[in-house]
C-alpha cells in the first residue's frame, strides 16, 4: 500500500512540474519572443540574405498607406530584388511608362552595415535600375522592425516600414 502510495505521489509530482514548466507569464513570453527575433536579426544581417516586408507606405508629400498587397525587397548573393510601390513626383521618366520604378533586379554596390546607436543595425547599399541610380537605407532595430528610406536620382524619396524576415522561397508552378 505504502509503494501505491509512493508511486502516485512521484507520478502526481512530475505532472506538477511539468505543467508549471508550460505556464509562463506574459512577461517571459514576450522576453523569449524578443530573444528569439534578436538572435534571428543578427544571423540574417552576417549571412547578407535577408527579405524585408513592407507594411506601411509613406510618400515624401502626401499621406501615409497601409500596404495590403505582399510587397518587398529581398537581398541575396549581392543582388537586390526590390518589388516595392511608388507614389511621388518624378522629374525625369520615360516617355508612356507606368511601371513603378522600384520594382527591379540589379547587383548591389557600396554594401555596408554599421551598429546602430541603440542598437540594432544600418544597412546601406546602391543599386541601378532601368535609367536611375537608387539609395536603399534600412534602419534595422534587434527584434527586426525596419524603416526603409529610398534615395532616388530622378524622383523624390520615399519611405517605408516593415518586418525583417529570412527570405521565402517562391513557389514554382
Amino acid at each position: 500500500m505504502k509503494r501505491i502510495i509512493l508511486f502516485c505521489f512521484l507520478i502526481f509530482s512530475i505532472v506538477a512540474l511539468n505543467a508549471q514548466d508550460k505556464k509562463l507569464t506574459r512577461k517571459e513570453k514576450k522576453a523569449q519572443r524578443e530573444a528569439m527575433l534578436t538572435k534571428q536579426t543578427k544571423e540574417l544581417i552576417e549571412a547578407n540574405a535577408w527579405q524585408f516586408n513592407a507594411t506601411q507606405m509613406l510618400p515624401s508629400s502626401g499621406r501615409t498607406r497601409s500596404l495590403t498587397t505582399p510587397y518587398n525587397v529581398v537581398l541575396k548573393d549581392g543582388e537586390v530584388n526590390s518589388y516595392l510601390p511608388f507614389f511621388g513626383r518624378a522629374y525625369s521618366v520615360d516617355y508612356g511608362s507606368t511601371d513603378s520604378p522600384m520594382i527591379f533586379e540589379a547587383p548591389v554596390t557600396d554594401y555596408t552595415v554599421k551598429d546602430a546607436k541603440k542598437g540594432g543595425y544600418t544597412v546601406k547599399f546602391s543599386a541601378k535600375n532601368k535609367n536611375d541610380n537608387v539609395e536603399f537605407i534600412f534602419s534595422i532595430g534587434t527584434t527586426g522592425s525596419v524603416s526603409l528610406r529610398v534615395n532616388s536620382t530622378n524622383r523624390q524619396f520615399i519611405s517605408y516600414h516593415g518586418d525583417l524576415v529570412p527570405i521565402e522561397e517562391k513557389e514554382k508552378k
